[in-house]
């Protein structure tokens, strides 16, 4: 997997490597907790439901979403992907119209999730939300 992600006091940091970079065009994104609406677990295929149109990076059905996409029912909106065969991931919705949501495939998705929310909430002893 071509991505790691850094959790600080309040800063979230997306960083994209190798095959990931180049299909999700994108290098990083950084969010602060105040950027942060939310970070949850989801079933892929929940996810998927609220995915649009690819605008730029790769999709094959089944295998891969990875790169921007836009979000039904919300003009000007976008989501950015870097998932593969995995089936739950970790959704984190933003302020931001660009992206609104990112929706990541990662091995410690459980223990990113408690410490994303943490920041988030401003909390860093926040308690972990309900699974």
């Amino acid at each position: 997997m071509g991505l790691d992600v850094i959790v600080s006091e309040n800063l979230v940091s997306i960083r994209f490597r190798g095959l990931d970079r180049a299909l999700c065009l994108c290098r990083y994104i950084d969010l602060h907790g105040d950027e942060i609406t939310g970070a949850a677990l989801m079933p892929h295929a929940e996810a998927k439901a609220l995915l649009g149109w690819r605008v730029g990076g790769g999709y094959w059905p089944g295998a891969f979403a990875t790169g921007w996409f836009t979000t039904p029912g919300h003009r000007g909106q976008l989501q950015l992907w870097d998932t593969y065969r995995d089936d739950e991931v970790l959704v984190i919705d933003t302020t931001r119209p660009k992206p609104s949501r990112i929706v990541l495939q990662h091995p410690d998705r459980r223990r990113l999730r408690d410490r994303i929310a943490s920041v988030a909430s401003g909390d860093p002893d926040a308690e972990p939300p309900p699974e």
